[in-house]
């Protein structure tokens, strides 16, 4: 069987780009007998690293997907015909989209397409820009489900929401959830004190940190904001990509709620950085405290407590899927229940432990083979029997 893989998202820094590298990789690793087709711009094929296996054809367009895919943005006609044009030369049997962000046709082609949550739908305002954008995502979105053999998604909290939507029968939006990448786990001190290091913390200092998108529906601000409340001992760690951001940016915002509650001195901006660094920073941290309006999995919670971090979450309904009680939870936009609940964790030492290693039995059985197993089955199924 030939199976062609949208991977040009391999890149993107986003939960979904994560997905994709992770469970190709591990696609290609354990399923042998299939040939895995990855179609990818040109732009991404010079930076991504592709597993070996899997056979690579690239496609130059006008513009690389993390413009042309962005929240103002849409893909040139004349590159969408080279995409399908190329998916129809490769004379796949079947075609996975692991996300519907860079979806593309491809007639004559079962395909499987990932809708990872219905956040771009529930929050249009927090997510596009304008009118236009939010039409051509409906668009978008809609053509890729209509024409999928198999609708996937990654939890059941999304499962629920785009049954709703969709007006589909929930047991025929199968399930396929994200999990931790190795590197998530708790690290030596050496690693812990190099990564406080390179975001300018000193080997002492106690912090509270968030990493994840810079972006309006993860409410970074009323993190901000229940933070300040905090004694002047403790820093806060804001981990997100402030230049590029799939969705609509709230960088400026989140500087101007700095400079607005005064604790500029008290809040690190590192940027992105790398999982390494990450890993290192979960380890060590006070808390992690992630504040989002809406998640359709919660990929950094999940990953925070693979690290063993004390978890302080906005109380979603993923976020209880995928952590269970391992977590203090707030309201999404309470602020003072936000600053209680950073209170009770930096306060106890013995909270702080508890949290820790529930959050590590809460998200071990969560593995990106299974992931890979469960993907592949839906590829057999769009296939069916003549493949």
């Amino acid at each position: 069987m030939r199976v062609g893989v949208d991977a040009t998202s391999w890149v993107n820094r986003r939960g979904f780009g994560r997905f994709t590298r992770n469970v190709v990789r591990r696609l290609v690793e354990l399923d042998q007998q299939t040939t895995y087709v990855l179609i990818v711009d040109d732009a991404t094929a010079g930076e991504a690293d592709f597993p070996e296996a899997a056979d690579r054809l690239v496609v130059r367009l006008s513009r690389p997907p993390s413009q042309a895919a962005a929240a103002d943005s849409s893909r040139a006609p004349l590159d969408v015909l080279r995409l399908t044009r190329a998916a129809r030369r490769a004379k796949l049997d079947a075609f996975l989209f692991t996300s519907v962000y860079t979806w593309f046709p491809v007639p004559g082609i079962p395909s499987v397409v990932g809708v990872h949550d219905t956040i771009a739908d529930d929050f249009p305002e927090l997510t596009f820009p304008d009118r236009r954008a939010r039409l051509l995502w409906r668009v978008k979105e809609g053509a890729a489900v209509q024409t999928a053999s198999v609708v996937f998604t990654v939890s059941e909290t999304s499962r629920r929401a785009l049954a709703a939507r969709l007006g589909r029968p929930p047991e025929r939006l199968p399930v396929v959830p994200e999990a931790p990448d190795p590197v998530f786990a708790p690290q030596p001190p050496e690693r812990v004190a190099a990564a406080r290091a390179s975001v300018g913390l000193a080997a002492d200092q106690p912090y509270v940190l968030y990493w994840g998108g810079i972006s309006p529906h993860k409410n970074v601000e009323t993190l901000l904001q229940g933070f300040a409340a905090l004694g002047d001992g403790t820093r806060l760690v804001v981990v997100g990509d402030l230049e590029r951001e799939t969705y609509v940016s709230s960088a400026a915002d989140v500087r101007q709620r700095i400079a607005d509650l005064e604790i500029g001195g008290r809040v690190l901006l590192p940027g992105f950085v790398s999982d390494d660094v990450l890993a290192g920073l979960a380890t060590g941290a006070a808390a992690v405290a992630l504040p989002s309006l809406a998640e359709g999995f919660g990929l950094p919670a999940v990953e925070a407590a693979a690290c063993g971090a004390p978890l302080v979450l906005s109380d979603l309904p993923a976020h209880r899927e995928s952590v269970g009680d391992a977590a203090l939870f707030f309201p999404p936009r309470d602020a003072i229940a936000l600053t209680n609940a950073l209170m009770s964790v930096l306060g106890s030492a013995e909270l702080r432990a508890s949290l820790s290693a529930r959050a590590r039995a809460a998200v071990a059985p969560l593995t990106w083979d299974a992931a890979a197993e469960q993907v592949r089955e839906l590829l057999e199924q769009a296939v069916g029997p003549r493949g």
